[in-house]
Order: structure tokens, then C-alpha cells, then sequence
């Protein structure tokens, strides 16, 4: 049993909903954080909220203030840190250019479009974003082609884009499996996905236990493992390439210093995942 974990409620009195990844019902309650219950499938284990995000408002949960500083524990001010994020898409795009040079790009929840803005330079880009505010930023500021709304209502040609970019979304999105399919339809057969999540089997995850710093209901509803997240790219008809350790992997000055998450990175022992996907087969 990980730290924090424990009984939330009597499992004979709730029932939660079914495993997003193999549709195991009755999962077992790990523990409740910030008024929701964390729950794990007894077959996969895949770690999720317990909770229907249908109850959930997402256009008032991802409103201006959420990318502002006006909502405690998410961004301080995302928009504000726009020079610190234009300098990480470009750290990513030196990656993701090893793996397609060029070609036509599609970024799923482009926030404000700091990454889309840096790709355009490589590549022909565009993005999906939920939130209104974001979305009209990247395009009023940065004059980008981003759709308001999720990725099946964008309703992109079959095929239409060589890579496809989530960084820190498929957590957040209240069914997963069926955001990767639709990625997974949309994709050329030859491309590549890139996406980031934290890493609920990461020795710092399991370390925190319910003191996960990415343990935040109801932003993040899905906590995944490399088991797990290889297991719903299966059942999208994709397949796991390759997987790289991001994030921290404690809280000493080492462990947070550039030379203590460089060596850590090299190690895979950081609690973030960046998964590389392609096409089943």
C-alpha cells in the first residue's frame, strides 16, 4: 500500500465508474483528495477518479483564470510565463524533430499555443484547445489556426497530420481512450504521437502517495502507469515506441537541480512520462 492510500468509503455503498482502458466495472478506492476519490482498476490497473466527469463544467474549470494565476494549486500565471514556455517547446521540438523533421502537425490542447507558435517554423501547424480564453489568445496573439472545442468536433480528415503532439493533456480529458482513437484516426500511417503524463508508478509518485503534486482532481482524472498507457494505445490501434523519463524524482537540491534532473532523466527515474507512439503493426 503506497502513502496515503486507505479506505475512502465503504465500496459496498458506492460504485464507481468503469476502468476507462479495459471497462473493468467495480474498481477498489485507493484514497480521497480534495473531495474526490481516486480509485484503481482491479484488472489493469489503471488509477482514475472515481467520480462521472459528466457532473463536471469544464468550460468554467478551464476558464481565463485557470490560465491567469486565479486558481490555487494549478498555473501561477501561464500566460505570464510565456517566455519560460516558449524556451520549453523549443527544448521539445529538438526531440520531436528527430523524429519527423517536417511535416504537417496537429498540437491537442494547445493552451495558448507557446509550443505551435515555436513548431510553425518546422512545420505546417494547428491546434485544438477547450478553453475559449486560450484559444482565442493563440489566435489573436500568435495569428494561429486553433480550433475551440475538443478533437472530435474539430472532425479532421482521416490521416491529415505526420505527428501529433499532447503535452501534459490526455489526464485531463474525461475519456481518453476516446481521444486516442480519434488521434489514432487522424494520424498518417507513417506518423508519430508524442505525448506527456505524469507517472503514477514513478518512485516519487509512489513515494507521495496522495501528496502527488499531480494528483489534482478534477483538472487531472487519470493517473497512468507505462502499463496502463500502453495498454489504451493497444486499444486505439496504436503502439508504444518509445517511453523517456521526465519530471523530478525528489526533493532535495540535487534532485531539483539541472545536473541532478539531467542524471535522473538519463536513469528514467522522473515522475513525468514522454511516450512515443505510432500506428499497431
Amino acid at each position: 500500500m503506497i502513502p496515503g492510500e486507505g479506505r475512502a468509503g465503504n465500496s459496498t455503498l458506492n460504485t464507481w465508474r468503469a476502468c476507462n482502458v479495459c471497462g473493468t466495472p467495480s474498481p477498489r478506492e485507493r484514497f480521497e483528495r480534495d473531495g474526490f476519490h481516486i480509485v484503481e482498476c482491479t484488472k489493469c490497473g489503471l488509477v482514475y477518479v472515481g467520480e462521472d466527469p459528466g457532473a463536471i463544467d469544464f468550460a468554467a474549470l478551464y476558464d481565463e483564470s485557470y490560465y491567469t494565476g486565479g486558481r490555487e494549486g494549478v498555473f501561477a500565471d501561464y500566460v505570464g510565463q510565456a517566455p519560460a514556455r516558449r524556451a520549453s517547446a523549443r527544448r521539445r521540438l529538438w526531440g520531436l524533430r528527430r523524429l519527423k523533421p517536417r511535416g504537417r502537425l496537429l498540437d491537442v490542447g494547445c493552451a495558448a499555443g507557446f509550443f505551435l507558435v515555436e513548431a510553425r517554423a518546422h512545420y505546417d501547424v494547428r491546434g485544438v484547445e477547450l478553453s475559449e480564453f486560450s484559444s482565442r489568445f493563440a489566435r489573436e496573439q500568435f495569428g494561429l489556426d486553433v480550433v475551440t472545442g475538443t478533437l472530435d468536433r474539430a472532425a479532421f480528415e482521416d490521416r491529415a497530420f505526420d505527428v501529433v503532439t499532447l503535452w501534459d493533456v490526455i489526464e485531463h480529458v474525461p475519456d481518453p481512450a476516446a481521444v486516442l482513437a480519434e488521434v489514432a484516426r487522424v494520424l498518417a500511417p507513417d506518423g508519430r504521437v508524442v505525448l506527456t503524463t505524469g507517472d503514477i508508478e514513478s518512485t516519487y509518485a509512489r513515494a507521495q502517495g496522495a501528496q502527488w503534486h499531480l494528483m489534482t482532481p478534477p483538472w487531472h482524472l487519470y493517473f497512468f502507469s507505462r502499463a496502463t498507457m500502453a495498454a489504451l494505445a493497444a486499444r486505439c490501434g496504436l503502439r508504444v515506441l518509445h517511453v523517456a523519463a521526465r519530471g523530478v524524482a525528489g526533493d532535495s537540491r540535487w534532485s531539483r537541480s539541472r545536473p541532478g534532473l539531467l542524471l535522473d532523466r538519463l536513469r528514467g527515474r522522473g515522475d513525468i512520462m514522454q511516450v512515443t507512439l505510432g500506428h499497431s503493426g
